[in-house]
């Protein structure tokens, strides 16, 4: 439901102050952004897909922007580029950036792009100050929501959480031409990106289908009661004699009932603890590869993925081996008093 903040007619009694829900259609939404627009010339580009980055990356990126001024004969364009961190932003030029070592503890969350040039308009004849401002980022925060908001494609804000995406590009103040050119090296760049291998082959499959295997392990343990309880009804003319037989079989029926409560409750709980760690296993779209920084995250979150993934694959084997084992023992003390 597309749904935000609307003020209800209602007051709090406590406080007198208004009170407030969640309940906004998406066309006021879209009328509030079109308020907060910058430039009429502002083009954006929402760009998907996981990348790794690297320091490198930004300074070839950095590299096919100036070509691309260059053909245009813009010689003097201004890069600053700015690193944000979980306590810390530090903003340098692009020449600072790129000799700097970065052997920082840190750990990159940002890094944010901008440039701006004087080009010269022939049909307006003058000269006008444009700007490029690129972002990659692990996640949107609050303070960076206004970025999203310079974007005049309706399409795009009928999907507000596209703009909510690792590499975010937007111009101002530049003519068409070379607004398309300019979006389309970033692209281009986004495109050529690595891509971060967080988790293997067996850890993406078992955390797509996390609910079905959270499914399997809640009612394997009852299915295996259900079998054993089956089981037990075929065998009871073998086993009990005749006028003890209706007995018998009343009371699997009660049994089968309290059986049933206690181990789908047992199972649930069981597979709400591997949907949690599947869950938790991580595939971040953007990792960072700049200060040391972000070489220890990147272990630490590869040894937490192996610990989730390891602990998930013991609760599943475990809950089938007593569900198979409950099964086969009761199946081979039921042949023993046949016997």
């Amino acid at each position: 439901m597309n749904q935000e903040l609307l003020v209800k007619d209602g007051v709090y009694e406590s406080t007198g102050k208004s009170e407030l829900s969640v309940q906004i259609d998406n066309e006021r939404l879209k009328h509030f952004f079109y308020m907060l627009h910058g430039e009429p010339t502002t083009r954006t580009r929402a760009l998907h897909g996981a990348v790794l980055v690297s320091k490198g990356d930004i300074c070839s990126l950095v590299k096919s922007l100036r070509q691309q001024l260059t053909l245009v004969h813009v010689t003097d364009a201004s890069f600053t580029v700015s690193l944000g961190f979980d306590k810390d932003f530090i903003e340098k030029s692009f020449d600072e950036f790129a000799n700097s070592d970065w052997e920082d503890s840190d750990k990159t969350q940002e890094v944010i792009i901008r440039l701006h040039f004087m080009y010269e308009d022939l049909n307006k004849g003058s000269s006008i100050k444009n700007s490029v401002f690129i972002r990659i980022a692990k996640g949107i925060k609050p303070g960076n929501i206004f970025q999203m908001l310079a974007s005049s494609d309706m399409d795009g804000l009928d999907k507000i959480e596209d703009l909510m995406c690792p590499v975010f590009c937007r111009t101002d103040n530049i003519n068409d031409k070379l607004s398309k050119d300019l979006l389309g090296v970033v692209e281009e760049w986004h495109s050529g990106q690595k891509q971060p291998n967080l988790i293997s082959g067996s850890y993406k499959f078992f955390k797509k289908h996390k609910g079905t295997i959270a499914r399997f392990i809640h009612y394997i343990i009852p299915a295996a009661v259900v079998f054993i309880l089956s089981y037990f009804a075929f065998v009871v003319p073998t086993l009990i004699e005749n006028k003890y037989q209706i007995p018998t079989y009343v009371s699997i029926i009660v049994s089968s009932k309290l059986l049933l409560s206690y181990f789908l409750s047992y199972g649930a709980n069981k597979a709400k603890g591997v949907y949690s760690r599947l869950s938790d296993i991580s595939h971040q779209e953007v990792i960072f590869d700049i200060t040391k920084g972000d070489d220890k995250e990147h272990s630490e979150v590869i040894n937490k993925n192996q610990e989730l993934f390891s602990s998930a694959s013991k609760a599943f084997l475990w809950v089938n081996f007593q569900a198979i084992g409950a099964s086969l023992l009761a199946t081979a003390i039921f042949e023993y008093f046949k016997l």
